[in-house]
């Protein structure tokens, strides 16, 4: 240490000269640490830390079928399959082997409609009648359907980004591309399960969107079906129930990963009912139906498949 550096500290009121010493040594001791750190291995802090940006998040989607794949009973040529529609109510399916419908994975469908004033929103026409909502629901309320998607979140996201959270477990997903008349999706989480909502183009407010996600349950069964329950203003559809000459009560969708796909409804004196449809997504067209001992039945896919499901299936509640 050089002697002008002792003449800057030595300036001012003089001490004893132990003092000097003291901070000769404190002096000595910061260069020895300076020395031992510019010894260590060197990081790059030169490099500002990333600041958040507005592009959104994209969290990690698992690609797997949203379905259950049922055990099935039975040996030499026929097998027996028991199942739960998403009202709870239950069946068992006997038939001949080579259909092989356990294999398919079954996916539950229901309709939803919201009543009172979460359909009307609070708002009425101008010549003072029945509540309105945005969305044209009158006292009728707002109606929806419910389905699985084949691949649940990420058929919903399709690459994209989350639009956002209305609940903990009710995520709002853009609408399915190339679709116009089509609006968000409303996606419901009930343990791996994944419901979809299906918004129309002009769209549900906040409010409705918030009713359904608040008043929608879903319950797991030992088995591994989804049954559905509703509350406060939300109702579900009753089994056999129609709207524009389709079913809309409670189903099972059995298929449609590969091009079979087999629909079960149960309703009640359907043989009286007339003639009814179910609503299938547009990979696949219904082949041919069939109504039994209170159970609807479409099929679509090959003719050999048609055929065999809609002649030798049988169903009875249990």
């Amino acid at each position: 240490m050089t002697a002008g550096r002792v003449d800057i500290i030595e300036q001012g009121p003089r001490g004893p000269r132990r003092a000097g010493i003291a901070v000769l040594v404190a002096l000595a001791a910061v260069s020895l640490v300076g020395l031992l750190i510019g010894l260590l291995p060197s990081r790059d802090t030169s490099r500002p830390a990333p600041e958040p940006g507005p592009v959104p998040v994209r969290e990690a989607v698992t690609v797997k079928p949203n379905a259950v794949y049922p055990e099935a009973s039975g040996t030499g040529g026929t097998r027996t399959l028991r199942v739960t529609f998403p009202d709870g109510s239950r069946a068992e399916l006997t038939y001949p082997a080579g259909l092989n419908l356990a294999s398919l994975g079954a996916r539950p469908y229901t309709g939803g409609t919201l009543t009172g004033d979460a359909a009307s929103n609070g708002t009425h026409s101008r010549t003072g009648g029945e509540p309105r909502s945005p969305t044209g629901a009158s006292e009728g309320g707002v109606f929806r359907a419910l389905t699985a998607p084949l691949y649940g979140e990420a058929e919903t996201a399709a690459g994209r980004p989350m639009i956002r959270h209305l609940t903990g477990g009710v995520t709002l997903w853009p609408g399915p591309l190339g679709v116009d008349t089509a609006g968000p999706v409303l996606l419901f989480a009930f343990g791996d399960w994944r419901i979809a909502l299906q918004d129309e183009r002009a769209g549900m407010t906040f409010e409705q969107r918030l009713a359904w996600a608040e008043n929608l349950r879903g319950t797991l069964t030992p088995d591994g079906f989804l049954t559905l329950s509703a509350r406060g203003p939300l109702r579900l559809s009753r089994p056999g129930e129609v709207r524009d000459g389709v079913l809309v009560g409670p189903q099972l969708w059995l298929g449609g990963l590969s091009r079979r796909m087999l629909v079960l409804a149960p309703v009640p004196d359907c043989e009286r009912q007339g003639r009814a449809s179910v609503a299938l997504d547009p990979r696949h067209t219904v082949s041919g139906s069939v109504c039994r001992a209170g159970f609807y039945l479409a099929a679509s896919g090959d003719e050999s498949f048609v055929r065999g499901a809609l002649r030798d299936v049988r169903v009875r509640a249990r």
